[in-house]
């Protein structure tokens, strides 16, 4: 259905096929056949890696991120990754399958978007985009705002960041008192100017001789390799000799499905790596379809980056309804995206925000996990998939952040009541039938 990674492109572009298709292809460094622009040729799984992401790197004051001593951490960049990998026992026996999800929602800013975060800035510190005293720019659902804003306020730069007015307060509080600067923004389609994408663009791009640089996650590569390098390697070997049998996470920006496939993808082929959406999604559309739904057209912003994904968007509509997650699902395809095309992603199962209550509530009450909604949308994923491959499988997910940063929202009675989302009795009947009848 998904062309493989062809040889000899220019980054990682897409080339449109008969009938609209879309064909993603991640390019050669040398068109050798040797690597490419995304991901190293070869991967290692035999030891976890630093949880920076070049051995031994330094911070930008020149002190090393990497522990000296296992289990140790010299500061908060060497405590970024690692995270647990635990199993869900009471989805484990509703299925019939290993149910594991990465905890990382333990990460020091409290989300999976740290090591994008770490990525990120540390390749702009390589390729000199980022210089002592520069300002960090990013357009962000507020988790790798907050990633960004430790990680900049570690390593002594500033930062600004663009996000829909929308998301939860407690998010935009934590950025502010981080030391950023928070610019809201009307919830409009990303073709319209002022979608907080293109605010952010314009405003590092007209500032960029002043240090501003624009992180960009959703079609910078270092959003995916921080996945393809760190939390991918840790799943493969913390799931033990049984491996992977099935992952599936949701996706806003494409990194973390992107990175996660492309790893599985090598270390294991026959890894069913599925993405999971919400309604009012187009990225669910645009799997079902084969790629061939996408539509290209230039943006606000096609100016304002060098990123070939700025400069031609590929949009696509999204499915019918609305969903109170944060961060994920999205109305164009990203490079990041594309990767997890370009490896084989295997397909697209549909969550409903009615679903990742339900299960957010029952991780809550029946697993001790308090989580955010859309790892509670991944779970749902992960049910999901473990029903489609079958009893006896290994299915992973990932827990992208946790629940305090929900309170005024998802944990809050109120909130819950005039969306209609009130949770049912989670009594022990339910737990073990109706709750996963129709997941």
């Amino acid at each position: 259905m998904y062309s493989r990674p062809l040889r000899r492109a220019v980054g990682l572009g897409a080339a449109t096929l008969g009938g609209g298709a879309v064909a993603w292809c991640a390019a050669d460094d040398d068109g050798s056949g040797s690597g490419n622009w995304m991901f190293p040729a070869r991967v290692r799984v035999s030891a976890l890696p630093s949880s920076s992401s070049s051995s031994g790197s330094c911070s930008g004051d020149g002190s090393s991120t990497t522990p000296a001593v296992p289990g140790s951490a010299t500061n908060l960049l060497s405590a970024i990754g690692n995270t647990p990998l635990v199993e869900l026992p009471s989805l484990s026996r509703a299925t019939g399958c290993r149910i594991l999800a990465k905890c990382e929602h333990l990460n020091p800013g409290g989300s999976i978007k740290d090591r994008a975060a770490l990525w990120i800035i540390e390749q702009a510190e390589k390729d000199g985009a980022l210089a002592p005293g520069g300002t960090v720019v990013e357009a962000t659902g507020g988790n790798t705002g907050i990633g960004l804003a430790l990680v900049a306020a570690a390593k002594g730069y500033k930062s600004i960041f663009t996000m829909p007015a929308s998301v939860a307060q407690e998010k935009i509080d934590t950025m502010k008192n981080a030391g950023a600067r928070v610019i809201l923004t009307p919830g409009v389609p990303f073709s319209d100017a002022r979608h907080y994408f293109h605010v952010a663009a314009k405003l590092a791009h007209h500032n960029e001789i002043q240090g501003y640089f624009f992180a960009n996650q959703f079609e910078n590569g270092a959003n995916a390799r921080a996945h393809f390098e760190s939390t991918a390697p840790e799943i493969w070997q913390q799931a033990g000799p049984s491996g992977v049998d099935g992952f599936v996470c949701s996706a806003g920006t494409g990194g973390t499905i992107g990175g996660i496939t492309a790893f599985l993808k090598r270390v294991n082929p026959g890894c069913q790596c599925w993405v999971v959406d919400p309604e009012g999604s187009g990225i669910g559309p645009y799997v079902a379809s084969g790629g061939t739904n996408a539509t290209l057209g230039p943006s606000p912003s096609s100016a304002l980056t060098h990123y070939a994904g700025d400069k031609v968007v590929h949009y696509v509509a999204r499915s019918p309804g609305s969903t109170i997650t944060e961060g994920i699902g999205n109305d164009r395809i990203t490079a990041n995206f594309g990767a997890a095309m370009a490896a084989g992603l295997d397909g697209a199962l549909l969550a409903t925000d009615r679903e990742a209550v339900e299960m957010a509530y029952h991780l809550l009450q029946k697993e001790g996990l308090c989580v955010g909604p859309s790892a509670a949308l991944n779970v749902v994923g992960a049910v999901k998939l473990a029903r489609k491959l079958g009893p006896g499988k290994t299915v992973v997910t990932v827990l992208c952040d946790g629940g305090e940063r929900y309170r005024s929202k998802l944990w809050n009675a109120e909130w819950l009541r005039q969306k209609g989302l009130v949770p049912r009795e989670h009594t022990p009947e339910v737990v073990e039938g109706a709750l996963f009848v129709g997941l």
